[in-house]
């Protein structure tokens, strides 16, 4: 992987090919996606070149402006502080998408390779800077938190459990009791209403201790 990333459309790609000559001229190692083998995932290969990279110079043009992929490798450089912005055709700065107007961009719109050009020598100085700068991580996406273990039904019908396990399992017992009772009462008298009550708390004793199997 090279220190420095080059972003771009696949309309500016011999403006890219450009630059990254005049870059090597200078003695630093570059990557663009031209170098991704036959066969090789693109977007795998892409993420690790952008976290590898020292540097990501990003270019601005009618076509990068609308791409995905253009934003999202100069979302990964400015998230790690180690971004240089350019302007290669004739955009309007205020079409720059907007998380990105704020950091200044140089206009090579003019430049020609081999030549001598003040916007150049200003990107230079820039990637040096950065390039000189102590590495700062990648940052990686935080893992969710291991969800607490469920206890099992035999526990949960067999002790009392914690906290809100607890107040579930007593609920769950004064429930059963009460279907019990009440399924009971239905079969001495025949009552269907009776019948319909001992379900609807019976069930109701079995979705309490089901809440109860929960991390206290």
């Amino acid at each position: 992987m090279g220190q420095i990333f080059i972003s771009y459309a696949n309309e500016d790609t011999d403006f890219a090919r450009r630059l990254a000559e005049a870059f090597e001229a200078r003695g630093w190692s570059v990557w663009w996606d031209k170098q991704i083998p036959p066969g090789m995932d693109y977007a795998q290969v892409i993420e690790s070149a952008v976290n590898a990279a020292q540097c990501v110079v990003v270019l601005w043009s009618e076509h990068s402006i609308q791409s995905r992929w253009v934003q999202t490798e100069a979302a990964a450089g400015a998230d790690r502080h180690i971004i240089a912005t350019v302007i290669v055709d004739e955009i309007d700065g205020d079409r720059i998408p907007f998380e990105f107007r704020r950091l200044q961009a140089v206009n090579l719109s003019d430049w020609t390779q081999g030549r001598a050009h003040e916007g150049f020598e200003r990107l230079a100085q820039r990637i040096g800077s950065i390039l000189d700068a102590p590495p700062r991580p990648v940052k990686q996406a935080a893992r969710p938190a291991a969800a607490a273990p469920t206890a099992s039904w035999m526990d949960a019908l067999t002790t009392w459990g914690s906290g809100k396990q607890r107040g579930y399992r007593i609920g769950a017992v004064f429930s059963a009791l009460l279907g019990l009772g009440a399924c009971s009462e239905a079969l001495d008298w025949g009552d269907p209403d009776m019948f319909l009550a001992s379900f609807f708390l019976l069930g109701l004793a079995g979705y309490l201790i089901h809440l109860g199997r929960k991390a206290a």
